[in-house]
């Protein structure tokens, strides 16, 4: 009887379903994935290997060439000076008025292990940086991000963000705020994720949840943003070199903004979901197989000093003063009839 009724007591386990499955062979592939600076080591070291590879292979490409059909350019001497003036004709300034002809080349793979490849990797680094145009525009942007994360602007958003934030909608924003803070590149990471789990602890809410959360939204969603953000300039110089070389018409900054900023809405909501119903409560089930209870303890933040408060907000204030400035100095010279180069002729 004894026997009968320990068996009947005992805890009947839960059957594991599809999902959790899942989840457990991502975390576990998750946990043997190696360090991002290692994953770039082991990137290099295979493509200088593939190359030596291929080079003693003998592989070869063979592409077509685009190439601009040479075009007469009359040469103007001043009266007074010996000097060429070389001014090509107006129908060379027309990327429509340009031909172009097409030539077959091919180029044979070379080893970075040989000497020529050694010597080549060692004197191509200030080149491909000086030769890439997104480089100039990157810096300018990580300037203005570097000096507002410094000053404190990034952090202050953030707090202000996550601290008017329903609760019904929590983790929603927390995403959102994440794929907006993309505009300064690490900042969402600094910043955002341990605030996220600050802002579900105080709601009494799984702190690591919240956390999962703030990383989705500054990860996941990190290439698309209802901002212009610096990965929108680096693709917009990228893709303008391979029009510009075709003879197509250069493309702005705000040709994707529509497809980007729907893709962040539709990516926070998928984020919003997957956290809520599926790793919010597998991460309780887990706390609760170890005792744990989430929403137990004070699960409060810390919080800002009276005065410190104070000077935020005025510092806020200041900073949308002078956004608003910015902007109007921007319209007044973008807006006028006449005032951008593409509609003077």
């Amino acid at each position: 009887m004894n026997q009968t009724a320990a068996v009947l007591e005992a805890p009947v386990a839960k059957k594991r379903s599809l999902m959790d499955g899942l989840l457990d062979g991502v975390e576990t592939l998750g946990n043997k994935v190696p360090h991002p600076v290692m994953m770039f080591v082991y990137l290099i070291v295979f493509v200088i290997l593939l190359s030596t590879v291929l080079a003693l292979l003998g592989v070869s490409v063979t592409e077509q060439i685009l190439e601009p059909v040479p075009y007469p350019v009359p040469h103007d001497f001043y009266a007074d000076t010996t000097q060429i003036q070389t001014m090509p004709p107006q129908d060379a300034l027309e990327w429509s008025d340009t031909h172009f002809e097409m030539r077959e080349e091919t180029i044979p793979i070379k080893g970075l292990l040989t000497i020529e490849g050694i010597r080549f990797l060692f004197t191509s680094f200030v080149p491909n940086f000086q030769n890439f145009g997104v480089i100039a525009v990157t810096f300018i942007a990580m300037m203005g991000a570097g000096l507002a994360e410094s000053a404190g602007l990034m952090g202050a958003l953030i707090r202000k963000l996550v601290a008017v934030a329903p609760r019904r909608v929590i983790a929603f924003l927390i995403i959102l705020v994440g794929g907006v803070s993309s505009v300064a590149s690490d900042a969402g990471y600094l910043i955002l994720i341990p605030l996220a789990a600050a802002a579900f602890a105080s709601l009494k809410r799984n702190p690591i949840a919240g956390l999962a959360a703030g990383f989705a939204g500054v990860a996941a969603t990190f290439a698309v943003n209802i901002i212009i953000q610096p990965i929108d300039a680096m693709i917009g110089e990228m893709s303008n070199e391979a029009i510009i070389a075709t003879g197509g018409e250069p493309q702005t900054i705000v040709n994707n903004y529509f497809f980007s900023a729907a893709s962040l809405i539709f990516l926070c909501i998928v984020a919003t979901v997957i956290t809520e119903r599926m790793i919010e409560p597998r991460l309780n089930a887990a706390d609760a197989a170890h005792g744990f209870v989430a929403g137990e303890g004070d699960g409060g933040s810390e919080e800002l000093d009276p005065e410190a408060k104070a000077a935020e907000a005025r510092g806020l204030k200041l900073a949308l003063y002078g956004f608003l400035g910015v902007l109007a100095v921007v319209l007044l010279a973008t807006l006028p009839p006449g005032s951008c180069p593409a509609s003077r002729s």
